[in-house]
C-alpha cells in the first residue's frame, strides 16, 4: 500500500515512518516536531512516542525497582529483573513489526498506543 503523499521531511513517506521507528520514541519524538504534512509519518512518529515510550519506561521503572529491591531481599530483585528484560523484549517485537510494517507502507495500530496515537496526528 503506497502512499501517494508528500513528507515535510523531503523523504518519501514510508521512509520517515520507518525512521520514526529507528531510534524508538526518540526518533518518533523528533518526526513527531518535525512533520507538518503526511498524516501517514505523523501516525507512525506518535506511536512510536507514546507506545515504544511507555514500554520503553516500563521497563526502566522496573529496572530501577529490581535494583532497589537488591536491598531488601534477592528474589524480588530476580523477579523484577526479569519482568523489566521482559517488557524490553516485548518492546524490541513490536520495535520490529512496526518498522518493517511501516516500511512496507502500512499503517498499523499497537493495541492501545494506536488509538491515541491516532487522535495525536489528526
Amino acid at each position: 500500500m503506497t502512499r501517494p503523499e508528500t513528507s515535510s521531511t523531503g523523504l518519501p513517506p514510508n521512509a520517515a515512518a520507518a525512521l520514526s521507528y529507528l531510534a524508538w520514541w526518540l526518533s518518533g519524538l523528533l518526526f513527531f516536531l518535525v512533520e507538518k504534512e503526511s498524516r501517514f509519518v505523523k501516525f507512525h512518529a506518535a506511536q512510536a512516542l507514546v507506545g515504544l515510550g511507555a514500554i520503553w519506561a516500563l521497563g526502566l521503572t522496573l529496572w530501577v525497582f529490581a535494583f532497589a529491591a537488591l536491598f531488601m531481599s534477592a528474589a524480588a530483585f530476580k523477579v523484577l529483573l526479569y519482568l523489566a528484560y521482559g517488557a524490553w523484549s516485548v518492546g524490541m517485537i513490536a520495535w520490529a513489526f512496526c518498522l518493517v510494517r511501516s516500511w512496507q507502507g502500512h499503517e498499523i495500530e499497537l493495541p492501545w498506543a494506536g488509538r491515541i496515537a491516532r487522535r495525536m496526528s489528526q
